[in-house]
């Protein structure tokens, strides 16, 4: 009972510490999505052979091993899809934003150079400091904005993990399951082992959108990502000094 105890716990370890950054919606073919919410039809997971072969079943008709597709639990999820309409619509308010910004300061630009003929030069070179000053703190701002969003997204991920964890383990319990594997790393398996569907259909009951979590950065952080949306140095112009 020890050993199997054991093995259990090492599973769920497993199964927590693997969360991928925030995809689009398809359970077949997760996708990743920029900010706009448009997913990239080029970041597709390969997906296992499903056969209808029965598993052997151990006592009482238990099954030793399950499967679990995390992108599709956490994306057919009602916590999952709450998340995605918030992100969504951030996405699309940082990207208006920084179009906004990117025809002012185009703007700007044109104007400060037109006056450069007319205006003596340490006058321009003051003006021209003053505006590469202020878009310096403006692509920071923007760049943290982009940051603060990836971060959301990690957060709420996570949070959906740990909360999915317990229940996780209690289907394992019901089942005899003695280990979770993910099936997009699995060859190929009986449809029969798959507990997704099954298990996003109890997390909705149960947890349902979940807690909105509070703004970035008033908890403690998660781990920088590995892909850190920022905003591209061209969109914000900077103007030659006048010398």
């Amino acid at each position: 009972m020890q050993a199997r105890a054991a093995v259990l716990t090492a599973a769920l370890a497993v199964f927590l510490t693997a969360a991928p950054a925030l995809q689009a919606q398809d359970a077949g073919t997760p996708m990743t999505v920029d900010m706009s919410g448009q997913p990239d039809r080029n970041a597709r997971a390969i997906q296992p052979m499903v056969v209808d072969a029965p598993a052997s079943p151990a006592a009482n008709g238990m099954l030793p091993v399950i499967t679990l597709d995390q992108d599709a639990l956490y994306l057919n999820s009602k916590w999952g899809q709450r998340v995605q309409a918030d992100l969504e619509r951030q996405g699309r308010d940082i990207a208006a934003e920084n179009d906004r910004l990117e025809k002012q300061f185009a703007d700007e630009e044109r104007e400060l150079t037109q006056l450069r003929a007319t205006l003596p030069p340490d006058e321009f070179r003051k003006r021209a400091d003053a505006f590469d000053t202020r878009v310096v703190e403006v692509r920071r701002e923007r760049a943290n904005a982009a940051r603060e969003w990836q971060t959301r997204a990690n957060e709420e991920r996570s949070a959906f993990f740990r909360a999915a964890l317990p229940i996780l383990a209690a289907m394992m319990r019901e089942r005899g399951a003695v280990a979770v594997l993910d099936r997009n790393s699995v060859f190929v398996a009986a449809e029969s082992i798959d507990v997704t569907e099954a298990l996003i259909q109890r997390l909705d009951s149960e947890i349902g959108g979940g807690p909105v979590l509070p703004p970035a950065g008033q908890e403690a952080a998660p781990p920088v990502p590995e892909t850190v949306p920022e905003i591209a140095p061209e969109t914000v112009p900077t103007p030659q000094g006048g010398n």
